[in-house]
C-alpha cells in the first residue's frame, strides 16, 4: 500500500536517497534536487512548492510517516512525494468506453496518446485521462498501445485481478487483430523488397488462408526507427504477421487499401516495417511514410526525422487500428472480444 493515495490520476513518486552520497540530506534539500534536475518540470514548482508540500503532508516514507522539510534522511531511504507535471499540449480525441464491469475497462484510445506517463507525456496519456474520466484510481492497463496507435485498449479495474491479465499478455496469449490503411499499390512510390517484390501475384489473404509474413528485425538503441536484416534465413527470423484480408476503401474522401493484420509476434514497429516491406507505407506514418530502402534494409541509411510533439499534426492520424482483442478470460473462463469503433 503506498504511503501516499493516487491523486488526479496520477501515482505518487518514490524515490530513493543514493546510497553512496558522502553524508545524510535534509528532506527539503532532497526533494528539491529530484525537482529542480527534473528535466520537464513545471515553471511554478519552485522551492517555495516544495516546502508547500511538507506544510500539506504530502512527503512520507514508506511506512506512513509525514516528513518535515527540516528532517535528515539517511541513504538508501524511500521518499514518496507528488510531482507537478510540466503543460502538455492537450491531445484532441475522447476515450471512447466500449465495456465496463467490475473487473475490466475497455476503451478506444485516440491516437497520439500514450498509455502511460512516460518523460513528457503524463496528463495526457490514458491511463491518466482514464482514471479522471471514469473515477476509478487504481485502474491499471493490462497491455500497451503505441502512442501513435488507436484502438481498443483494456484496463483492470481492481489492483488484485490486475497480475492474471497482465500475465496473458505476457505469454501472448490474447489474439490481437489490427487494420494497417495504406495508400493503393499504384500510388506509391515504394517498391516491396526484394524478397516480396511478387506479391501482387498471390492469391488474396483470407483467414482460412492467410500470408505469413516473416522478418529479421533489428532494433538499434538511439536510432528511432527498425531495419531489417535480410540476410537471416527464413527460419530464422524474429518477427512473424498474419495478413488475412484486404479490401479497398474509400476514407475521407480517399480511395485506400485496408489490411487485416494478426502479429504473432511483439517486435518494435512490427506492423508498420511489415507494410512498408510490401512498399505500402502505413498513411501518416512519421517513421517509415517516407523510409528509404536503404533505411530500412540497412544500419547506415539515414532514417527520417518526426516532427517535434509540439509541432505534430493532429489532423493526419497514422492508420493503424488495434481493431479487435479476443481472449479466453483467466479469472472466469469467458470467451471475451472487444472491437474498436475506428
Amino acid at each position: 500500500m503506498n504511503p501516499l493515495p493516487i491523486r488526479e490520476g496520477l501515482n505518487p513518486t518514490r524515490a530513493q536517497v543514493p546510497l553512496d552520497w558522502p553524508e545524510p540530506f535534509l528532506a527539503r534539500d532532497f526533494l528539491w534536487h529530484l525537482i529542480s534536475t527534473q528535466r520537464h518540470r513545471h515553471p511554478e514548482d519552485d522551492e517555495r512548492a516544495v516546502e508547500e508540500r511538507f506544510a500539506h503532508g504530502h512527503v512520507r516514507l514508506d511506512n506512513g510517516q509525514v516528513l518535515s522539510a527540516n528532517d535528515v534522511l539517511s541513504p538508501g531511504t524511500f521518499v514518496n512525494f507528488y510531482r507537478t507535471p510540466a503543460p502538455e499540449r492537450e491531445v484532441p480525441g475522447e476515450l471512447r468506453l466500449l465495456h465496463s464491469d467490475d473487473t475490466l475497462l475497455v476503451i478506444d484510445k485516440p491516437p497520439f496518446l500514450s498509455t502511460l506517463p512516460r518523460g513528457q507525456h503524463i496528463r495526457q496519456t490514458a491511463l491518466v485521462k482514464a482514471r479522471v474520466q471514469f473515477n476509478i484510481p487504481d485502474l491499471s492497463p493490462c497491455h500497451r498501445l503505441d502512442r501513435l496507435t488507436r484502438g481498443v485498449l483494456m484496463m483492470t479495474v481492481r489492483p488484485e485481478a490486475r497480475g492474471a491479465y497482465q500475465s496473458m499478455f505476457d505469454q501472448r496469449l490474447p489474439r490481437k487483430t489490427y487494420e494497417a490503411i495504406t495508400p493503393l499499390a499504384d500510388k506509391t512510390v515504394f517498391s516491396p523488397i526484394p524478397r516480396l517484390c511478387d506479391w501482387q501475384t498471390w492469391a488474396p489473404p483470407s483467414v482460412d488462408r492467410p500470408w505469413q509474413l516473416s522478418h529479421h528485425m533489428v532494433k538499434v538503441r538511439g536510432r528511432l526507427s527498425t531495419y531489417l536484416d535480410e540476410s537471416v534465413p527464413l527460419d530464422k527470423m524474429n518477427a512473424c504477421t498474419l495478413v488475412t484480408g484486404v479490401r479497398q476503401e474509400s476514407r475521407s474522401g480517399r480511395d485506400v487499401l485496408v489490411w487485416t493484420l494478426q502479429p504473432k509476434t511483439g517486435r518494435t514497429h512490427q506492423l508498420r516495417v511489415v507494410m512498408r516491406s510490401l512498399g505500402l507505407p502505413i498513411l501518416n506514418d512519421p517513421l517509415y511514410e517516407d523510409m528509404s530502402d536503404h533505411a530500412l534494409l540497412t544500419p547506415e541509411g539515414e532514417p527520417p526525422r518526426p516532427a517535434f510533439v509540439d509541432a505534430e499534426d493532429f489532423s493526419r492520424p497514422m492508420g493503424l487500428i488495434a481493431k479487435r482483442l479476443e481472449f479466453t478470460d483467466p479469472l472466469t473462463g469467458d470467451e471475451r472480444k472487444f472491437t474498436s469503433l475506428f
